[in-house]
């Protein structure tokens, strides 16, 4: 375990890399949240403080106006701990951004322990990403010549944690649901939850990218599923994909609140096998 003075040196070091970054990239880098950032310059200054959230922060790395954005997420134990990194651009299909994700995080673990590399990634992605934006414009063109119009199978996953804070998962999860036309919720703070819906193939290639994150605990609890629909559309239980929070006290929600926004979209029939409490709305008023 990481001692008050190894958490205070690695969180030294990581606000020298992130002025050095702000020095070479002022408006393409973008902090998620400035009051992080503060606690980590609080921490540093007094290690008995309360331990800081994870530092986390974007560069939109340009590209014949197609950005591709980085996002970063640090852990107290970086550098001695790899980075949480995810690249992603609207003008970037599913597939190749899966690639590129592949490729960069190869890069990544070829980089030296304890070294920071923040700036070695945004270069590579500077250097190759152009290649993956090509692939993405062949692929689309392809298809639209191709396109075959057939029964699909439809699904909804149901998925449970044990929090979900990190703005880094949050975007990430919206990012891979919207892409891949999925709709449905995240429910951010303590406990999380996420229901997908959608395309069977889609809803398990987003369930695998978000089960290979960093959690301290994350769970299929229930999947509901309906063969060779027409339009799934119809099926659908929610019109699109949002993030939700119904934060009471700290980042604790409030459960009532959340029986009652599935009772809202016909889906409290869920509530108790995704969170194990039983499921009890209030009598309505006969007044």
């Amino acid at each position: 375990m990481s001692t008050y003075e190894e958490i205070k040196e690695n969180l030294a070091i990581q606000i020298s890399e992130l002025e050095v970054l702000q020095s070479i990239y002022p408006k393409e880098l973008v902090v998620a949240d400035h009051g992080v950032l503060a606690d980590i310059n609080e921490f540093v200054k007094n290690p008995m403080q309360e331990m800081p959230q994870r530092l986390e922060y974007s560069v939109q790395i340009p590209m014949n106006n197609r950005p591709v954005e980085l996002l970063i997420s640090l852990s107290s134990n970086y550098p001695k701990e790899k980075p949480e990194i995810y690249a992603r651009g609207t003008s970037l299909n599913r597939s190749q951004q899966l690639s590129l994700n592949q490729a960069l995080n190869s890069v990544l673990e070829r980089q030296e322990d304890n070294e920071p590399c923040i700036h070695v990634l945004i270069t590579w992605l500077q250097d190759n990403g152009e290649e993956f934006l090509k692939k993405s414009s062949q692929n689309l063109t392809r298809k639209s010549r191709n396109r075959n119009y057939k029964p699909t199978d439809f699904a909804r996953y149901w998925i449970y944690s044990h929090h979900i804070y990190s703005r880094f998962k949050r975007k990430k999860i919206i990012d891979l649901a919207k892409g891949s036309s999925l709709t449905g919720f995240c429910l951010a703070g303590k406990p999380g939850a996420i229901c997908i819906e959608g395309a069977l193939e889609d809803c398990d290639y987003c369930w695998q990218e978000i089960k290979s994150l960093k959690w301290q605990k994350i769970t299929l609890k229930l999947v509901e599923k309906e063969q060779d629909c027409k339009d799934i559309n119809a099926i659908r239980k929610f019109e699109n994909f949002e993030e939700i929070l119904f934060a009471v006290e700290g980042r604790q929600n409030n459960m009532g609140k959340m029986l009652k926004y599935l009772a809202d979209h016909e889906t409290q029939h869920t509530f108790r096998e995704l969170f194990g409490i039983e499921s009890k709305m209030p009598a309505k008023s006969t007044d």
